[in-house]
């Protein structure tokens, strides 16, 4: 990590203080045609970009993650601050998301070594079961009794202020391996802790799928008074979930071997293979919808996860296959966190901002509970277990995801829980990632530290 130098952060400043002239000057633009509308969009995009990693090496000096400044950049150039973006043009660019978010599970399934899960097997098993058993129960008790006290859920009674406490509960076990492995690789840490937060991060994003579905299961049962046909809903989840699995290690056998054949790295491929499988699982879903009425929801990031620990612990490739992941991380993590920052409700945050908040610290609560218990029983060293509970406070697009999932579910309770995922998710996302990189340099297994 660079020190502070006082002269290298007044240029970065000059830096952006030309960009933003450019800027201003630019969004005075009123163009006639839609070429011109369309040029002037990506250099928007193109700024954004820019800025972001500008700002990212100037808090840099600070000893915050590269991320951190992406997000930031994001959140200012975004429809909630400056407007610079619109909601449209954030919204337009969901295929980028798409991309960023499968390549970034290409990465975090190779990252994933059995080698590593065999001697970490207790710690990592043990820290899954507790994170989720204990921050689910703390949610769940703080919400159904403190729910009356907060103006956005008062309205809500009985069993739909349960339900929304059972929803917000799973929602707050999960993870972001996104920001996990960006922090991990701008660090350059290895070691135990390291693969432990890793391994934990990877398999609770995965499991909280399932997890969420009991709940919407159970939740239905609630506010309908019947459960019949409800267990049809988690045996498709599962099958689809085994199907995205075993295709994801044909995807992973067939790179392995276009590797050996290329004999040489190939970052342009692993780029259009992450964008072909998203683009490939909609329309499988699509077509068995349409052809045959059958509702198969491949799941783009678990096939990729897949794929790349295949091809990590069951070929000669994967050393090969992650030297060409890393050549093109930079500006994959610059598009996808600024875009995540540009994203984050800020809205949601302000209505509902003493909620979010509370429910904040009662999930950093639980974490911080779930992984000291977790230590305690694996005798993990003392610090690692004052230290596990900063690794695991990000949170992103699978939350998201599982919020709108339940909107469309629920219309009743849909929106107050939508709003106050948003919220929360905009506390933890900023956070996260500067205590997960305070944890690595406290355990010593940074790089920087």
């Amino acid at each position: 990590m660079n020190p502070f130098y006082p002269k290298q952060v007044g240029r970065i400043i000059l830096i952006l203080g030309i960009l933003f002239f450019f800027a201003f000057w630019f969004s005075r633009c009123h163009p006639d045609s839609s070429w011109q509308r369309a040029g002037l969009i990506n250099f928007f995009i193109g700024f954004v970009l820019l800025s972001a990693f500008v700002i990212a090496r100037l808090l840099q000096s600070f000893r915050l993650p590269l991320i951190s400044g992406y997000i930031f950049a994001g959140i200012l150039a975004g429809p909630y601050v400056t407007g610079f973006l619109s909601v449209e043009m954030v919204q337009g660019l969901k295929l980028v998301d798409d991309l960023a978010l499968s390549f970034i599970a290409l990465t975090a399934g190779g990252a994933l070594k059995i080698s590593f899960i065999r001697r970490r097997t207790k710690a990592i098993g043990l820290n899954i079961l507790l994170l989720s058993i204990i921050v689910f129960v703390v949610v769940f008790v703080f919400v159904r009794m403190t729910g009356g006290y907060f103006t956005l859920i008062r309205q809500l009674m009985g069993p739909e202020l349960m339900v929304l406490a059972i929803l917000l509960a799973v929602v707050s076990v999960a993870r972001s391996p996104s920001s996990a492995i960006a922090v991990i690789s701008e660090c350059r840490a290895t070691g135990p802790f390291t693969d432990m937060v890793l391994g934990v991060t990877v398999a609770i994003d995965v499991l909280i799928i399932i997890q969420f579905t009991l709940a919407l299961t159970v939740s239905k049962m609630m506010l309908s008074g019947t459960g019949i046909g409800q267990y049809q809903l988690i045996m498709a989840l599962c099958g689809e979930i085994a199907v995205s699995v075993i295709i994801g290690i044909a995807l992973g056998k067939a790179t392995a071997e276009y590797i050996r054949w290329a004999g040489h790295d190939l970052p342009l491929f692993l780029l259009f293979m992450a964008f072909g499988v998203t683009k490939t699982s909609v329309w499988i879903g699509t077509f068995m919808s349409a052809a045959f009425d059958i509702h198969l929801n491949l799941e783009p990031l678990l096939i990729c996860m897949s794929a790349g620990f295949t091809v990590q612990n069951f070929s000669p490739s994967g050393s090969t296959f992650m030297a060409s992941l890393e050549k093109v991380a930079l500006p994959i993590y610059v598009m996808f966190f600024s875009l995540a920052g540009a994203s984050l409700n800020l809205e949601a945050l302000l209505i509902c901002w003493p909620f979010a908040v509370s429910l904040a610290l009662v999930r950093m609560v639980g974490i911080f509970w779930g992984t000291w218990f977790a230590g305690m029983i694996n005798n993990d060293p003392r610090v690692h277990n004052r230290n596990a509970w900063m690794a695991f406070m990000t949170q992103a697009g699978v939350a998201i995801g599982l919020a709108q999932l339940a909107q469309r579910q629920f219309p009743e309770i849909g929106g107050y829980l939508s709003t106050v995922v948003l919220a929360v998710i905009a506390i933890n996302q900023i956070i996260g990632p500067i205590t997960l990189k305070l944890a690595l340099n406290r355990v010593g297994e940074a790089a920087d530290s």
